[in-house]
């Protein structure tokens, strides 16, 4: 019999109410598959998409014909994309939200195949999110109608929600008893179901209120015994523990780094991204802001959710956007961006001090969004209600100069009354007591005076401080109940930018002064662009960066940079009658490496027996065999032990074996850290704020040789280029496994 036999067949069996049952404990099944998306991934309005999933099951629950099906799921996707996506950008003009909605389909599908998946509009792949919920509902229905098995895809959401209560943010308890509910109600219902349709048990109203009742009371009496039952300790160690201390490359909790819009979890390791998101073309070193935030939720950022403050104006217009209002000596500046991936948003100079922005070109003007609650600009398209790709901006700004003795003038008294009590102090009230007197503690032991400006420089120059260490691996998230930042100021004092400016943010709040967060791009690394003819800063994922902005009444939004290991792109200078001197020469404010610090490794507190077995269970379980296992156990560990006090003997050879077989673009970079692990194993160590040629100068003069130092230069070569371009592995291999089998203990 065929697919569409057995399903009509089914359909004609299958009571109606124990079809309808047994689809809404599917559905709810469903539904924890889209539970965790808005908390692990960027999506937000996740509404939308279980709305769709209850829209089609239901369509499937009452065998409503592909026919209508089809039209009514375009109908649904294509309202919730107007509301999503167009809502926003749709202008009175002659082509409505359908011409923009088919467009980016039409494109979407021409980037789909040419494989341009940067250039997927979000609306596109929104769009995709839909249909793969279609594509698993449909599934959903066919184990239902045609298989009645649903045990697999019942094991498969078990499998689901506990890799991600292990390795995300995402807590599954709740997940895990809504699972076990209704995995017996529908493992208990299909059962049924076959006794009907196969067993041959004639269908009667009181058979099935019989067995639905002895059923639930199965259930409950299966989830009451386990919410009342002791719980014993776990045998097992915890696996997030246990994979990332035996594996240094294991990464499965981590993002990767660049700009994205949901900030309500922060933490988490990331990890790098090379690729270029534009090139800016400017005299002027500067970072680039994106948006602020200003509701600190004790997890992450949210923004005021609505759209007041909003307004409209023409490119070609001037817009005069600042947030400096003070003094200024500087001359007028232009910056010509080439966008590579277009975000949807305008990047700008911080501070803002905008007289003008173009979006491709002056030949057709568009209109310029600007949000005054979150300081976002956007580009419209009032012609033809589609909003085109981002390709390139102009900007015509200012780069403020803030003078330290102005600044050093303002007191708290010196604030409107409202903007002490506004957002920009917001705290919440689960906020432990001690970040406060944390704040406290550090002004009336740092500060010069009591002016802001002393009092919040204290804060910063406190949190750049060797107690505090920069990096992007080995950051956990906060626990529930825990404050994010918290965590870092008293646990784990170690992070990258959003933990060092977050908890400048906090602490400068908790004194009552106006701050909020801000995200953006650092200025980027110098190449030389042909297109340009000349020097640019090409900005790249890695530039990601957020850093918090102080309000000051007498000169307006000052940024701070509290992040190890980055440098302040605005102009301070002591006073406002000090002649104007040339700028000094900046360091490059680009994510620290790993190359350019050695970090310590890193102990968890309370790590005694974390990752061992508790061999008491262990042995009351297995009393008959566990000498055997002690003596396995021993013998086990004894070996290893050997082999890894031997490692000296054996792993610089087998990482040439390892490196002679690879085909990696990037070997050379790898071998080399891989080098500098093996002289810090032999005991060449690298001293604390050694740079790299110095070390190579005592490795060599520690060996007599000359090869360190040369590939050391190349090295350092491809870290500060600025260029992707990787050497022939082959003119440095000789010289890298000379050094690497010096090292055999």
């Amino acid at each position: 019999m065929g697919y569409m036999e057995g399903a009509d067949e089914m359909k004609n069996q299958m009571n109606p109410g124990v079809r309808l049952l047994l689809f809404f404990f599917a559905f709810l099944l469903f539904l924890e598959w889209l539970r965790p998306i808005d908390e692990v991934t960027d999506t937000s309005n996740i509404g939308f998409f279980i709305g769709y999933a209850a829209l089609l099951v239901a369509l499937y629950a009452f065998n409503v014909s592909w026919k209508w099906m089809v039209p009514v799921s375009f109908l649904y996707i294509s309202v919730s994309l107007y509301f999503l996506h167009y809502q926003a950008v749709t202008r009175m003009g002659e082509e409505s939200w359908l011409g923009l909605l088919f467009a980016d389909l039409a494109e979407g599908i021409g980037d789909s195949l040419a494989a341009d998946w940067a250039g997927l509009t979000p609306g596109f792949r929104t769009f995709l999110f839909f249909i793969v919920i279609w594509m698993l509902s449909y599934l959903l229905h066919y184990w239902v109608m045609v298989k009645q098995r649903l045990f697999l895809f019942l094991f498969l959401t078990f499998l689901y929600v506990t890799v991600l209560d292990t390795f995300t943010p995402y807590d599954g308890d709740g997940a895990i008893v809504r699972l076990v509910i209704c995995g017996f109600a529908v493992l208990g219902t299909l059962a049924l179901i076959r006794l009907f349709t196969h067993g041959g048990l004639p269908y009667s109203a009181r058979k099935v209120s019989i067995w639905v009742s002895v059923l639930a009371g199965m259930i409950a009496i299966g989830v009451l015994i386990g919410f009342s039952a002791p719980k014993p300790q776990a045998i097992w160690p915890d696996p997030v523990s246990f994979i990332k201390s035996t594996s240094e490359k294991y990464g499965s909790d981590r993002k990767r780094i660049g700009y994205g819009e949901n900030d309500q979890q922060l933490g988490g390791d990331f990890v790098g991204d090379n690729s270029v998101v534009f090139k800016a073309d400017t005299p002027v070193r500067t970072k680039w802001k994106i948006e602020h935030k200003t509701i600190y939720t004790g997890k992450g950022w949210e923004s005021i959710g609505n759209n007041n403050g909003q307004r409209a104006f023409s490119e070609d217009e001037d817009i005069g956007l600042y947030d400096y209002f003070g003094e200024s000596k500087n001359d007028e500046s232009e910056a010509s961006l080439d966008i590579n991936i277009d975000h949807g948003h305008i990047p700008y100079p911080s501070p803002m001090y905008i007289d003008s922005i173009t979006v491709n070109g002056d030949e057709n003007p568009q209109e310029l969004l600007y949000s005054e609650r979150t300081a976002r600009i956007v580009p419209l398209d009032v012609e033809d209600g589609e909003r085109d790709r981002i390709e390139n901006i102009d900007i015509t700004f200012m780069s403020p100069t803030f003078y330290l003795d102005v600044l050093r003038e303002n007191r708290l008294d010196d604030y409107d009354e409202g903007l002490l009590e506004g957002e920009y102090v917001q705290l919440p009230s689960s906020l432990p007591s001690r970040v406060r007197d944390l704040a406290y503690e550090i002004i009336s032991e740092n500060a010069e005076s009591d002016s802001v400006y002393d009092q919040v420089k204290a804060i910063e120059e406190y949190l750049q401080g060797e107690k505090f260490t920069y990096s992007q691996a080995g950051i956990p998230y906060p626990e529930e109940g825990q404050d994010y930042v918290d965590q870092f100021l008293f646990e784990t004092n170690i992070g990258y930018c959003d933990n060092f400016s977050t908890a400048m943010v906090v602490l400068v709040r908790s004194l009552g002064i106006p701050v909020r967060w801000v995200k953006g791009y650092t200025a980027g690394q110098t190449v030389y662009d042909s297109a340009a003819g000349g020097s640019v800063y090409e900005v790249t994922n890695n530039n990601a960066h957020s850093w918090p902005e102080v309000f000051f009444p007498n000169t307006g939004w000052v940024p701070f940079e509290p992040t190890k290991g980055f440098s302040q792109e605005a102009r301070f200078i002591e006073t406002f009658d000090q002649e104007e001197q040339d700028e000094p020469e900046t360091s490059e404010t680009d994510v620290p490496d790993e190359e350019r610090e050695t970090m310590p490794e890193r102990e968890d507190e309370g790590a005694g027996g974390g990752n061992s077995f508790n061999m008491t269970m262990v042995i009351d379980a297995l009393k008959d065999s566990w000498k055997t296992i002690a003596g396995a156990v021993i013998v086990l560990g004894a070996v290893i032990s050997l082999i890894y006090w031997q490692r000296g003997k054996w792993s610089p050879r087998l990482w040439v074996f390892y490196y002679k077989r690879s085909k990696s673009e990037a070997r050379f970079a790898k071998a080399y850290l891989r080098l500098l692990e093996e002289l810090s194993r032999f005991g060449i160590k690298r001293a604390e704020g050694q740079t790299l040629r110095e070390y190579a100068r005592y490795v060599d003069q520690f060996f007599g040789t000359s090869e360190m130092s040369k590939l050391t230069a190349e090295y350092e070569r491809i870290l500060y280029s600025g260029t992707s371009t990787q050497p022939d592995w082959n003119e440095y291999r000789s010289k890298w496994e000379k050094m690497i089998l010096k090292t055999i203990a």
